[in-house]
């Protein structure tokens, strides 16, 4: 047996599905799709095929002219799920296998009309990374198993649907019920197939993007991410021509447990992108630069993760210089750091989650995800860079986008073309170091500037009786007071966050990053008058970036423990299952 991959069950030597043509029947009444595939394989195979699935009903499978074919689904395990096998019959090039979605599916997020923005439709949204699209289709669900496919949807015919592929031609509504088609001709990893349903409205940004979201957030959408085009031709500059054709985007509901997800030819956004003054488009930038590292080169499996997002972060920073310069790169890198030393933190010391490349084997990818391989991996790739200069590593980096364009890749094939491309640039960072060694080298760049050093001094000041100045603060940037916000001590006297509160009114904040932390200060100090402010956040928001640390503080503090058990009994069904198994095991302690 050749499994590659820890996270999965697909063995190659057994055969590489190259295609698959799915038909999928969305049921609202009963939270379930039931679908039909058909498997198209590289060459011919015949005896045993492994297929991942996790909480699947299978209602069988057969070859294409008919002939049954038997399958066997293993008791489940708990990271991996259950392993589908089918016995093939001798030269098989084609099956089809039917299949059913259980209520509780990993990958997706029933809502009822209540919790939309409309509130007379019910959505439906899938979110596959990082091993979950095994519990939306059978299928070899590692990023190794890149493959193209095309899809057939039918839903309600008052909902839309829209996919991570290229739309095709739709059936009209019949029976009250509307089939949507649509092609994906690019090969992708099945973290990256997906779909959202819903009462959906969609408005032209650029003549390769489009902004889909519920119509009353359609105008704020827009006006939010209206500068997509040039942040397109921007990462064009940096990477070389864009491959997906188009890069439409949707903006979510709520309880969408990432900032984004950089889903081929469709993004998805967190709502609580909407600042209202486009202070957090960077997100944007991020998926964007996706499309590159990660969509187009991907991480051969989850243990590689940083070639994916230190890459991409990189490279968000670098289109964050180009629009708005040296010092607003070097605000990110540092608000970047503080949330990287929290990761290493929370992990402990020598952790090996804190390890570039990890070995993450028996346990479940969403218990050890962090900011490790996003700024970990962004720090290296910064000091490449440095170390070699910019003209130069970008040359590289438009080589090696090419070269391993629509392939999937380890860490070790990275560090080879490396060292092919840059003899001796690896020894020279201590590249050994920074990626099979836990914590945070010493060489690590670090990123200042006047106003970043001026800001931090207020914030680790403040103890010493440091204020900062109510009128000039007024004028500061979201970035700026995230940067201040960080520098504060985690605990403050009562006294201290009703200053805060008094004179700058952060529990009315509209900008969730600075509210966040904000609210990370309030619970950590047992401020009584941000409490209510904590209950209504967590119920607002499905965004774990922003859940996940206010739950840990609410946990640690024994004043407040009975808080986070309180909320999260309240607001649980809303959260999508990732976020959810998260904060159960964070109450869990």
């Amino acid at each position: 047996m050749s499994r590659p991959d820890a996270h999965s069950y697909t063995d190659f030597s057994q055969g590489r599905v190259q295609h698959m043509v799915l038909d999928l029947d969305v049921d609202f009444s009963s939270s379930v799709i039931r679908g039909k595939a058909l498997y198209r394989l590289a060459g011919p195979a015949g005896g045993a095929l492994d297929l991942d699935t996790r909480d699947l009903t299978i209602h069988g499978a057969a070859t294409t002219e008919g002939q049954p074919i038997d399958t066997e689904l293993a008791a489940p395990d708990p990271v991996l799920g259950s392993r589908l096998r089918l016995d093939l019959p001798a030269d098989c090039r084609e099956f089809v296998v039917e299949f059913e979605t259980s209520p509780t599916a990993s990958a997706l997020q029933w809502l009822a009309p209540a919790q939309t923005a409309g509130g007379k439709h019910p959505y439906l949204f899938s979110q596959c990374q990082a091993i979950h699209a095994r519990s939306v289709i059978p299928c070899q669900d590692s990023p190794l198993a890149r493959f193209t496919f095309a899809a057939k949807m039918t839903v309600p015919e008052a909902l839309t649907v829209v996919m991570a592929a290229a739309p095709g031609e739709s059936a009209a509504a019949e029976n009250g019920r509307k089939t949507f088609a649509f092609e994906m001709p690019q090969s992708i990893p099945s973290y990256l197939f997906a779909f959202t349903v819903g009462h959906l409205a969609s408005k032209d940004l650029g003549p390769r993007s489009r902004v889909y979201t519920e119509p009353e957030m359609l105008e704020a959408s827009a006006w939010e991410f209206a500068d997509v085009d040039q942040m397109l031709l921007s990462a064009e500059e940096i990477f070389g021509p864009y491959l997906w054709d188009r890069f439409d985007f949707v903006v979510m509901p709520p309880s969408f447990p990432y900032g984004g997800m950089e889903n081929p030819r469709l993004t998805f956004l967190t709502p609580t992108l909407l600042a209202g003054d486009r202070s957090l488009v960077n997100v944007l930038a991020h998926e964007l630069a996706h499309s590159w590292t990660g969509n187009l080169v991907t991480n051969a499996t989850i243990d590689d993760f940083w070639l994916n997002e230190g890459f991409t972060v990189w490279a968000e920073r670098r289109i964050l210089e180009k629009s708005d310069g040296v010092e607003a790169k070097s605000i990110s890198a540092a608000i970047g750091r503080n949330g990287l030393m929290d990761a290493m933190k929370s992990f402990g010391e020598g952790s090996p989650f804190t390890k570039l490349k990890t070995d993450g084997k028996g346990k479940d990818p969403d218990e050890f995800y962090s900011l490790v391989p996003y700024e970990k991996g962004f720090l290296l790739v910064a000091l490449l860079e440095e170390t070699v200069g910019r003209e130069k590593f970008d040359g590289f980096v438009k080589k090696y986008i090419e070269h391993f364009a629509f392939t999937s890749i380890t860490t070790a094939e990275f560090e080879e073309f490396l060292e092919a491309e840059l003899p001796g640039l690896a020894a020279q960072v201590g590249m050994d170091q920074w990626i099979h060694q836990p914590g945070l080298p010493d060489n690590a760049p670090v990123f200042s500037s006047a106003r970043l050093e001026s800001l931090e001094a207020l914030g680790k000041g403040w103890s010493d009786g440091v204020r900062p100045d109510v009128a000039e603060a007024g004028k500061w940037s979201a970035e700026d007071w995230q940067i201040f916000l960080q520098a504060l001590p985690r605990t403050l006297p009562a006294e201290d966050c009703a200053w805060l509160e008094e004179n700058f009114k952060l529990t009315e904040q509209g900008n969730c990053e600075i509210l966040s932390n904000w609210l990370l200060i309030a619970a950590g100090s047992g401020f009584e008058p941000a409490y209510e402010r904590i209950r209504s956040f967590l119920g607002e928001v499905g965004r774990m970036k922003y859940l996940k640390p206010l739950y840990m503080v609410l946990q640690e503090n024994e004043a407040t423990r009975s808080l986070a058990a309180e909320v999260f009994a309240a607001h649980a069904d809303s959260y999508h299952p990732i976020a959810r198994g998260g904060i159960e095991r964070i109450i869990a302690g």
